[in-house]
């Protein structure tokens, strides 16, 4: 079953003279202004999470280490100063991890199949899924906004697979002509009964079809109980990008 971009959250109510409403659709431009601070507020949330989860408990562990550290004997002292520089790597690492998810640098720098190869490299260190990865014409400049919304659907999508569907593997197919974009994450998974999800697009799937909207391009979602989910998308290319993809 393909899932249809539901527009019941994107009604507007106007009050008419003499009490009555109108119920109409909201103006593209408000739809995109809302999706795109929902994503926003999403991604701070996640943020946030992760640094009062995370970071936080670590530093007030490290910082309990520095203090016995400190009223300890010199070999003792040696020990805990050895476990605080460990629990300092490991903040090291959060905090990369977390500056991939405020803005991934790889992409910026060197482009879209490198990023993904960096984080399909990152996923499976620390989820153990294995991710199957195929490319074509990636091999060109992709343009920045529309690489980003890649990136962050395609991570989205692996972060659903890894919370949801129970699955070891994940396949990853990502191309692109002279006009579209397009990816296709899928796995052998739970699956679900997507109809029932329809109207409150939860979590993840609601950010990436937002990304998708806001792109102007195009999203599906199919999913069986039992069998797994794939996830579709074509995000347009600027016009100005063409004729370099053509060269």
């Amino acid at each position: 079953m393909e899932i249809k971009q539901p527009n019941c959250e994107l009604l507007r109510i106007d009050k008419q003279r003499g009490g009555s409403y109108h119920v109409g659709l909201m103006d593209d431009s408000l739809i995109i202004a809302r999706v795109l601070v929902e994503i926003q507020e999403g991604e701070r949330r996640a943020i946030a999470r992760e640094l009062h989860d995370r970071l936080g408990q670590s530093l007030a562990v490290l910082k309990l280490l520095l203090g016995d550290a400190m009223a300890s004997s010199p070999d003792k002292a040696r020990y805990t100063l050895g476990e605080a520089q460990s629990l300092v790597n490991e903040m090291m690492s959060l905090a990369r991890e977390l500056s991939l998810e405020l803005r991934p640098k790889m992409l910026d720098d060197l482009g879209l199949l490198p990023a993904l190869l960096y984080l399909f490299e990152s996923f499976t260190s620390r989820t153990h899924v294995a991710v199957r990865f195929e490319h074509q014409g990636l091999h060109k400049k992709i343009p920045p906004e529309t690489g980003l919304a890649a990136y962050r659907i395609v991570k989205e999508a692996l972060e659903n697979v890894a919370a949801h569907a129970g699955a070891g593997e994940a396949g990853v197919r990502v191309w692109s002509d002279r006009w579209v974009l397009s990816a296709r994450i899928e796995d052998s998974g739970r699956g679900f009964e997507a109809g029932k999800i329809a109207e409150n697009w939860p979590g993840g799937i609601n950010g990436m079809r937002g990304r998708v909207l806001i792109a102007g391009g195009r999203f599906s979602l199919s999913s069986v109980p039992g069998t797994g989910t794939v996830v579709t998308v074509e995000l347009p290319l600027p016009v100005r990008s063409r004729k370099v993809l053509a060269d």
